[in-house]
This record gives C-alpha cells, sequence and structure tokens, in this order.
C-alpha cells in the first residue's frame, strides 16, 4: 500500500484544527474516530503511531469528506497539511 508524505499526528492536529473531536473507540477493529459536531461529518481511521505515514486512500477519505462537508477545500486542507509538517 502507498504511503503519502503525510505523518498521522500531522493528519490528526489538521482534523482538530477544522473542528473535529477525535475518540479511539475500541473493538475488532479498534478506530480512531474523528466527528464534526456542526456538519455531522465523521472520519475513521486506524490507530496507527502518530509518526506512521498515512496510507494515500485514508488521506484521500480525508480529503474528500472535507471538501463533501465544506468544512475545507482541497486546496486549504493541503496547505494545512504542510503548515503542520
Amino acid at each position: 500500500m502507498k504511503r503519502s508524505e503525510v505523518t498521522y499526528g500531522q493528519l490528526d492536529k489538521v482534523l482538530r484544527s477544522l473542528g473535529f473531536s477525535c475518540q479511539l473507540v475500541t473493538g475488532n477493529p479498534p478506530t480512531r474516530l474523528y466527528e464534526h459536531k456542526k456538519t455531522g461529518a465523521s472520519i475513521m481511521l486506524p490507530p496507527f503511531p502518530d509518526d506512521d505515514r498515512v496510507l494515500e486512500y485514508h488521506l484521500v477519505t480525508a480529503r474528500v469528506m472535507l471538501d463533501e462537508y465544506g468544512i475545507a477545500d482541497p486546496t486549504v486542507f493541503a496547505a494545512k497539511l504542510q503548515k503542520a509538517g
């Protein structure tokens, strides 16, 4: 699976800055559940270590959700990720 240049820690920082809360949901498999209360958007990601590089399809999922719910367009999201680095 292809990895991006972004870490899960950077992605977490950006999602929280955009108004998402995060909780660890224990189960099989465990998940990090990001919820944006204002819009109802939610993003589920595996609880990988913060310094692991994000799998490309996780980054695409986040980008699509942010755009679809009007939280941030792809260029704003990309800029925030770059700053978080």
